[in-house]
């Protein structure tokens, strides 16, 4: 007992002594102005111990008694150093830094300053993408980064966003950028079999994300090998920081609104409609006159049953204003040793349209901890459960948009008791056939999507000798995708088959496992003159799992809508799959003194997707930089703060999109034979099968002037693309019509321009100017024998962009007759009122010519103004269902039309791109055509946002550590030079309509609070 009291008492002792050691200071860092400067690093000089400053500068850090010296730094700043005495506050006042080279950016497999890079990457802070209204982190990435295009083609909650970073650079591969999140070779896109369209993505809350960075050339994205092609983005989510644990709590409350529709190109009302119907009937002779075609038209029996009484706008029927909100709540500090970041988080967005919304839950855990100088562990994880309603899209006659555009405007969606109408005894809703009651299917049918997401991160860093660090890191995601349609027995498409149903399964399980290690030898004593070295192997192994079923025959209820309750299944259908991917890598860079960089990278990627004889491939880059402002003869300039050069050259490859076992021969056992199963050679093989290849020039300007109020970047870029994935026809001898084979090569090049800018800075005042501009030019460089490949409205030839359209060309109308013209040869000097005979040829483009984006950022006491458009200009955008509403005269009786149809030919002389109606149709005028083709050049302002932050005086009294709040809108305005585009000219990559969810105007208040 005595022995155990004496060790008690010299633990408390030795304890208390430690304790004695250590005291807390506090502070706070402000800038020449006298603003507090957040997230500034304080560290004790030569070790590990530190923490960073909140929103207002302030900080608190427990510290050892032997500390001497506190380093802190920041972006934008020059670092300082001060002694520490007595005193248990320090207000540290951070100069203005003149260069920003000393930043520090998110690189493949660490991080990098800036004086270091000689490749291309942007990067986007957090304050760029939090707190914005949008369900996934790629669509608040449209705007930010000059060469990459962002589009959305539906404006449905969760659902996906396309993204080409310098053009399109495959065919028949995917097109889009490889996403790493922390860590993970992260799966993209729409996981979804059923669902209109969902998005992975979406499972992330953006206000958990620290940085993004866009790697855009080889120099860059090499590294990833045969996955970069594309380009690269990195995540990284938030960590903890070291201090007092800092809660911080933000809400939004908003409300989405469809855009306003253009009156020039509408659907019409009922007497509208009645005027073109009496014209197309005299035309076509089946009335004599004006009285005989209105009698005609009004007759519910023999003629048309139009109502002159009734006039339904079912645009406004089936779009909706929907609130939306999110709440977001985080934790993070701990000590010098362990360092935490937690939050939840809770995201709701009803869409523009009935039947469309989203709901998220997330949550996430990031640790930190330091148990010596050497040795780091960290561990994260984030998960998310959304449930998502889409309604269908397209030609279905479920789906509300098409039904808002093709229904009678006569036509009531209600019978006089108000009860939904969904049956024949009036004309209206034939309950077997026809454009459905689009109330009734978003009321009684189901179309669902839950998806839980998991993901997860473990790694160890460990400092073998000096400069020698060794990095262990294991990344996982687990996807879970459960979708339900339901269609109900009494009306509409399940009517027929008394309900039916159907139901899919997926899961997937991911994971990469990298190692690596990075050495540091410096060349000389002065430590200017060092080389950087990266040595590392890497394994990814994606696994997937589908199950799917149906079945029909429901009870006459809509109480019982799952499989369980139908009385016969149609469809039961289950598979796995996977790929497999082994790595090495390595690169290094040479820096003499700041001024002179040289960079390489190299990995050999081996994967189960290609033919044997090419599994493994070989990618490498090689890069220069010149920092000529750290040279003596502008080292003091006070002109150039920043004048920097680089360029790199580089091949790396893209393996994504286009299946997994293409390069194996295969049998399928999906046939019945007799009722026996019975199977079938499905895929010929290629042994041969390897990577699209891209080898990309890349060459920069970084400038800054008088102490970067002024600075940017310009790039020009050239990337070739050679063994293009496409599928090669075969003699059907052989058994099969195609075989996958590299064939083809395309190129892309253009130039990219950043500026930003501070032109007003004074004591309580500051006006900041950010822009940015691409341009891209592609062209098809080679195809199979050369010859042109036509793949839905575009035709793949040698010598044209990708995205040409490939149409007959429409010449207007005939002003003698009012017949339809097109043009007979690609030189338009000849006509012809013969669809047949017109010359299909290609003809305008898809992809924007130019685009990018202009923000204005204001500050005044507290008080910010933001706003940010984005342009786009030179594509065409292609209306696949115009058509049918601008038929002149083939679809009347059928489906309603647009108001354009007011402006038809009349009279000898009339100048007009409408022809004569005549009902039954003029001459094949409405089929497929450029003159469906409109401008989809346009402005919009993306992003307007007023929010006022409260004094720190004032909030420091209420115990808080920061409270501001702010009134945002989201594509308020968009101004189209085409006077007649009757959609929202954001359609996508591809620039084509296809009745989706309009994109919403999204109005809301919120507020952020610091404890």
């Amino acid at each position: 007992m005595r022995k155990l009291l004496l060790c008690l008492t010299a633990f408390l002792f030795f304890t208390g002594q430690l304790m004695a050691q250590n005291r807390t200071i506090t502070g706070t860092v402000v800038d020449g102005l006298e603003n507090g400067v957040s997230n500034v690093s304080v560290v004790v000089k030569g070790t590990t111990i530190g923490t960073t400053s909140n929103e207002n500068g302030a900080y608190s850090l427990s510290l050892p008694s032997s500390t001497k010296t506190l380093v802190f730094s920041a972006v934008g700043f020059t670092a300082q150093e001060i002694k520490v005495g007595s005193a248990n506050s320090y207000r540290v006042e951070l100069k203005a830094f003149d260069n920003t080279m000393q930043e520090v950016v998110i690189v493949a497999y660490g991080a990098q300053k800036k004086t270091d890079l000689t490749g291309s990457i942007a990067t986007i802070k957090p304050k760029e993408i939090e707190n914005k209204p949008f369900t996934s982190v790629d669509k608040a990435l449209q705007g930010q980064v000059a060469g990459l295009l962002s589009s959305s083609v539906s404006g449905a909650p969760g659902s996906a966003t396309s993204i080409r970073i310098r053009g399109v650079g495959s065919l028949n591969a995917s097109a889009g950028p490889l996403w790493v999140i922390d860590g993970v070779i992260a799966v993209t896109g729409d996981l979804t079999s059923n669902t209109t369209t969902a998005n992975a993505l979406s499972s992330i809350n953006p206000d958990d994300i620290e940085s993004i960075s866009v790697l855009k050339d080889a120099a860059a994205a090499s590294i990833y090998g045969s996955k970069a092609a594309n380009g690269v983005i990195l995540v990284t989510t938030k960590k903890g920081k070291s201090g007092k644990t800092r809660l911080n709590f933000s809400a939004e409350f908003g409300q989405n609104s469809r855009t306003p529709l253009n009156d020039n190109n509408r659907s019409m009302t009922t007497a509208e409609y009645q005027e073109v119907l009496r014209d197309a009937l005299i035309n076509s002779h089946d009335a004599a006159n004006a009285a005989e075609a209105d009698a005609i038209i009004v007759d519910p029996v023999n003629g048309f049953g139009l109502k002159p009484s009734v006039n339904t706008n079912w645009q406004d029927l089936v779009t909706q204003k929907g609130n939306q909100s999110q709440y977001n709540l985080s934790l993070n500090g701990g000590s010098e040793k362990t360092t935490f970041y937690a939050s939840a988080g809770y995201f709701k967005q009803v869409g523009t349209v009935i039947a469309s919304n989203f709901e998220r839950y997330n949550g996430s855990l990031n640790l930190t901890h330091h148990v010596n100088n050497r040795l780091t562990f960290n561990a994260g994880i984030n998960g998310s459960s959304s449930k998502q309603n889409t309604p269908s899209n397209g030609g279905a006659f479920a789906n509300p948009v098409l039904s808002s555009y093709f229904l009678l405007p006569w036509y009531s969606p209600y019978f006089a008791d108000g009860s939904f109408k969904y049956d024949d005894s009036d004309g209206e809703f034939p309950s077997n056939g026809g454009i459905f009651n689009p109330l009734i299917q978003a009321a009684w049918n189901k179309n669902s999507n839950i998806q839980t997401t998991v993901r997860g991160n473990v790694s160890a860093e460990y400092e073998l000798v000096k400069n020698l660090k060794f990095t262990s890191r294991y990344s996982a995601e687990y996807f879970d995708v459960q979708e339900d349609q339901y269609r109900n027995p009494f009306y509409g498409d399940g009517k027929a088959q008394g309900g039916d149903g159907f139901a899919s399964y997926k899961r997937i399980f991911n994971w990469t496992f990298s190692n690596f290690a990075d050495y540091r030898q410096y060349l000389t004593k002065s430590s200017d003159n060092y080389l950087d070295l990266k040595l590392g192997v890497e394994a990814q192994h994606f696994k997937q799992y589908l199950l799917q079923a149906g079945a029909q025959g429901f009870p006459n209820t809509l109480d019982l809508r799952y499989l369980a309750s139908a009385a016969t299944p149609t469809t039961a259908y289950s598979l796995p799959s996977d790929y497999a991917t082994n790595s090495v890598f390595s690169n290094g860079s040479l820096n003499y003194k700041d001024r002179y960089v040289i960079s390489g990278s190299f990995r050999r990627d081996g994967s189960s997707v290609f033919g044997a004889k090419n599994r493994w491939g070989n990618f490498y880059s090689v890069g220069a930089t010149w920092n000529i402002n750290e040279e003596e003869f502008l080292k003091n300039s006070n002109v150039f703060s920043l004048l920097k050069i680089r360029s790199s050259y580089g091949e790396n490859g893209n393996a994504l999109g286009f299946g997994f076992y293409s390069s194996i021969p295969t049998y399928a056992y999906d046939a019945n034979y007799l009722g026996l199963p019975g199977s079938r050679p499905s895929n010929v093989g290629n042994d041969n099968l390897t990577w699209e290849k891209n080898k990309a020039f890349n060459l920069g300007l970084d400038f800054g002037f008088f102490k970067n109020r002024l600075s940017g970047t310009v790039e020009i870029y050239d990337r070739k693309t050679t063994s293009l994935l496409a599928n090669i026809p075969l003699s059907r001898t052989s058994g099969f019509s195609s075989q996958t084979q590299n064939i083809g090569a395309l190129s892309n090049k253009g130039i990219e321009l950043t500026l930003r800018g501070r032109p007003i800075q004074t004591k309580d005042f500051s006006w900041d100017v950010s822009f940015n501009f691409a341009h891209n030019k592609n062209k098809i460089t080679a195809l199979y024998g050369n010859r042109s490949v036509p793949t839905g409205y575009f035709n793949y030839t040698v010598g044209y962009d990708v995205q040409s359209f490939y149409f007959r060309q429409w010449a207007g109308v005939d002003p003698a007759n009012g017949d339809p013209l097109w043009y007979t040869d690609s030189s338009h000097s000849a006509t012809t009122n013969t669809y047949s005979k017109a010359k299909l040829s290609l003809n305008k483009s898809a992809a924007p010519k130019y685009f990018g984006s202009f923000t204005n950022t204001f500050n005044f006491k507290g008080f910010e103004l933001s706003a940010q458009f984005v342009y786009n200009f030179g594509n065409y955008i292609y209306d696949t269902w115009d058509r049918y509403l601008n038929s002149d005269g083939l679809y009347y009786g059928s489906f309603n039309q647009m108001n354009i149809q007011l402006t038809r030919w009349q009279k000898p002389g009339d100048i007009t791109n409408v022809p004569k109606i005549i009902y039954g149709g003029n001459k094949s005028s409405y089929n497929t055509s450029s003159r469906y083709l409109y401008k989809g050049d346009y402005i919009r302002l993306r992003d307007l946002q007023i929010g006022y932050t409260i004094p720190r005086k004032v909030v420091e009294k209420l115990h808080l550590s920061n409270f501001s709040f702010y009134v945002r809108g989201t594509n308020l305005f968009t101004f189209a030079t085409d006077k007649n585009l009757p959609f929202d000219p954001e359609a996508g990559i591809n620039s084509t309509t296809n009745f989706d969810v309009f994109i919403p105007k999204t109005i809301s208040l919120g507020l952020k609070v610091g404890l």
